[in-house]
């Protein structure tokens, strides 16, 4: 199901659960309203009648008695009064829409008024001769009765009325705490299927942008064989497909350039040999002597193409480490004597610039002491960090050379230090010069400084040895290197480097024009 469908059908889900509530919610307040209603329009209406009824009969008793006692016309006039009083209304409680006991109730105290007209209709019709004398005693009792009784119907309509007036403010007490533990429940539900479609979202969309988070970095540090999952339908899945296509090319597109590279660089390899031994022929006098202008001209000559050397044999092996082609055959050695001929060879560079090179200071590698590792690819390592410290030093600086076994943590290692005097590498750049032909801009070039590739060889070196290197502020003032590497022997004499593809040349194959190659390597 594709995010934008997942969304939609969470939302609608949503909005269907607060829409039930918001129609109950408002048919809930029609109920009320309607109650109110009633009781306004009726209940009250109906309590008001009966009131004026009590008044009324209690007038009609009154002027009764006192229009048979007195037979003044003034009496009878407002006898007549109250009596159409009484008519008016009970006819107004008739109309309206009451309960069933109320009804019946109302429906007592019109029989009760008829029973009231029916025995004093004939006295007031002059039908019957007036009461007088003992005559009155009788009808004035009868009056009262007839009264009484309808007093006690319009009092019965008001307590039914009142009795009616609870039941419905109970009921729409219950129908408000309904409706309130209701919203409650509908607003905790929502809550509820909002969280649930929440963390079905993130989960099911965070854990694809981690992979391709994931996936992007890998790339971004040139491991283009990485592959996301390509399961499901959805607009994740369709970008991790364009990833793995996109990486897919990448990759082709890394070995052909590795391919050409390597290519290029053993191709030229040949030529340039055969120039430096020519050059090597010519400065040895044997076609002839040379002025000391010719001499200086070939000696330049000599020192670029020995320099052109160093930068295609790192091609060479920059290509083969990333083929899988390296091999590092462990035997046991003392790191103290490799340091001291890799110092020995660059002698001369040490001699021009006048810097001093401090091996071993106070806490070093303790003599003697050996450890497994490749020597070749080591003195490797420890020739481009020492050259590129000649390199980057001033004239008469100095270079630290330091070796100590750690005997803490978990595993013992070797640690080799090698610090300069030099302008030092920004703390952005520390982690980028280890990376293939990376330089950092200092505004001018460095003469002899090569493509970037020396510290990059040496990583890959030392982390086949499964060590690590880094780069980092030094005590004097320029950059420190620091390389750490297991101390302990290893169950195998050989150590294997990862890599992708195979290589197409081995380490006896590679010409060295020369005797040995220089250890300038770039930074």
């Amino acid at each position: 199901m594709r995010i934008t469908t997942r969304i939609a059908l969470g939302m609608a889900l949503l909005a269907g659960v607060t829409l039930t509530a918001l129609a109950y919610q408002v048919r809930t307040v029609s109920h009320l309203q309607g109650i109110n209603e009633e009781l306004t329009r009726t209940n009250l209406e109906a309590a008001r009648i009966s009131i004026r009824l009590v008044q009324d009969f209690e007038g009609v008793r009154e002027f009764a008695s006192k229009a048979l006692v007195t037979e003044d016309a003034g009496y009878m006039e407002g006898w007549t009064l109250w009596e159409e009083a009484v008519q008016d209304d009970l006819s107004r409680l008739l109309a309206l829409e009451l309960g069933a006991p109320e009804r019946q109730a109302v429906r007592e105290i019109e029989r009760g008024w008829l029973r009231y007209l029916v025995e004093l209709a004939p006295i007031r019709r002059e039908e019957l001769a007036w009461p007088r004398g003992e005559e009155l005693g009788p009808v004035l009792d009868r009056i009262d009765a007839l009264v009484g009784d309808l007093r006690g119907g319009a009092e019965e309509v008001l307590e039914q009325n009142q009795r009616a007036v609870a039941d419905r403010g109970r009921v729409s007490a219950l129908a408000a705490e309904r409706a309130v533990r209701i919203s409650w429940i509908a607003a905790l539900g929502a809550l509820g299927i909002g969280v649930v479609i929440f963390l079905a979202l993130h989960l099911s969309i965070s854990r694809s942008l981690r992979r391709l988070t994931r996936g992007t970095r890998e790339l971004a540090e040139g491991r283009f064989d990485h592959r996301l999952p390509t399961a499901g339908s959805d607009e994740l899945a369709e970008l991790a497909r364009d990833f793995n296509l996109m990486a897919a090319r990448l990759d082709e597109l890394e070995d052909m350039k590795r391919d050409f590279i390597s290519h290029v660089s053993h191709e030229l390899k040949g030529p340039l040999a055969a120039i430096h031994e020519t050059i090597l022929v010519l400065l040895d006098e044997i076609p002839g002597p040379l002025t000391e202008k010719q001499n200086r001209l070939l000696t330049l000559s000599r020192q670029s193409a020995t320099r052109l050397s160093a930068m295609i044999s790192n091609l060479l092996e920059i290509s083969r480490i990333e083929s899988g082609a390296l091999a590092l055959d462990a035997v046991e050695f003392d790191p103290t004597a490799i340091v001291r001929e890799v110092v020995e060879e660059l002698s001369p560079l040490v001699e021009e610039r006048r810097i001093r090179i401090e091996v071993n200071p106070p806490g070093a590698f303790p003599p003697g002491r050996a450890f497994r590792a490749d020597p070749d690819r080591l003195r490797e390592v420890i020739a481009n960090l020492v050259g590129n410290a000649l390199k980057f030093s001033p004239k008469e600086g100095r270079v630290r050379i330091g070796m100590r076994a750690v005997e803490e943590g978990p595993a013992p290692t070797f640690c080799l230090e090698v610090e300069d005097e030099g302008p030092g590498i920004p703390e952005e750049h520390r982690e980028g010069v280890f990376e293939k032909f990376y330089q950092v801009k200092r505004g001018v070039r460095i003469h002899g400084q090569g493509v970037g590739l020396g510290l990059s060889i040496c990583r890959r070196i030392t982390e086949a040895h499964g060590g690590r290197i880094r780069a980092e502020e030094g005590s004097l003032g320029g950059a420190r290197f620091v390389v750490e590497l297991p101390l302990a022997a290893t169950s195998a004499g050989t150590f294997e480097a990862e890599a992708s593809t195979t290589s197409q040349w081995s380490k006896d194959e590679i010409p060295e024009p020369g005797a040995r190659r220089p250890a300038e390597q770039p930074r």
